[in-house]
């Protein structure tokens, strides 16, 4: 599925550890594009149909001016869905939306870590200026120029989309797997209720779930280092009490371990 422009990409992180990317060039963004178009068609062609067979329902019970009212509602309502889908999905879906997962595409900060939901926002709202004149032909164009393959709103929120096999995930799945193993006679026994696990955010996770992703490359005094701030962060948004545990790293692996089910799809 890769686009005949995907290029390789090397991000050297703040602690030295080296991260190789193949950007998604226009033809893998242009198929994910289709097939979220595609959904996105279907899901406006019910809404169009519920909504005709609504006004016919009430037709004759409101006024002209409150019919034009509910004509601009509805228009807005279609904006809000159709933008919602793209940002709500890349936010709750680690930076994909259904078509990128299914041509196996990503969006990523220019740091190699997850998205957070600022930079998803400001690239999904930077979309409009991608597709002027029509059907994305700055966006486009903008790709083919961009070393990095990046649209305009990709340059202005930091972010850039890579290629992402089934396969690549599992292989870094089962590096931090082999990383916590190593620890595993250290790691507490850290359990979450609901109501806790509902408290964590999609950023709380981007946050976790990057620091687990570098967590087979850091050395002991840097990974603890890394980890202090964040097992902090954890235990205020948990409520739990992290000074019980001295090794910090540790602490935030059960952390890791006891959500990732929950966010990892």
């Amino acid at each position: 599925m890769n686009g005949s422009t995907d290029k390789e990409l090397m991000i050297v992180t703040p602690e030295q550890v080296q991260l190789q990317f193949q950007t998604a060039g226009l033809g893998s963004r242009a198929l994910a594009h289709l097939v979220d178009g595609f959904i996105l068609t279907v899901v406006n062609f019910l809404l169009v149909l519920f909504t005709v067979g609504v006004g016919r329902l009430l037709q004759g019970s409101w006024s002209f001016d409150m019919g034009d009212y509910v004509l601009a509602l509805i228009i807005i309502f279609f904006l809000l869905l159709n933008l919602g889908y793209l940002i709500g999905t890349e936010a709750f879906m680690g930076g994909q939306t259904p078509g990128k997962r299914i041509i196996g595409v990503r969006v990523l900060q220019n740091n190699g870590q997850s998205a957070t939901v600022l930079s998803i926002v400001i690239r999904n709202l930077f979309r409009l200026l991608d597709m002027l004149p029509s059907g994305y032909f700055l966006g486009a164009v903008t790709i083919l120029l961009s070393s990095r393959d990046k649209r305009i709103g990709d340059m202005v929120a930091g972010t850039m989309v890579v290629m992402e096999t089934r396969k690549e995930r599992l292989k870094r799945r089962k590096r931090i797997d082999r990383a916590i193993a190593k620890r595993s006679g250290s790691i507490p026994h850290v359990l979450l209720d609901d109501i806790q696990k509902r408290a964590v955010t999609s950023e709380d996770w981007s946050l976790l779930h990057a620091w687990a992703e570098r967590l087979p490359n850091l050395h002991e005094a840097k990974l603890q280092e890394l980890s202090a701030p964040i097992a902090a962060h954890f235990a205020h948004k948990l409520g739990l009490d992290h000074e019980q545990y001295p090794d910090k790293a540790a602490y935030v692996i059960a952390v890791y371990q006891e959500l990732r089910e929950d966010w990892e799809v």
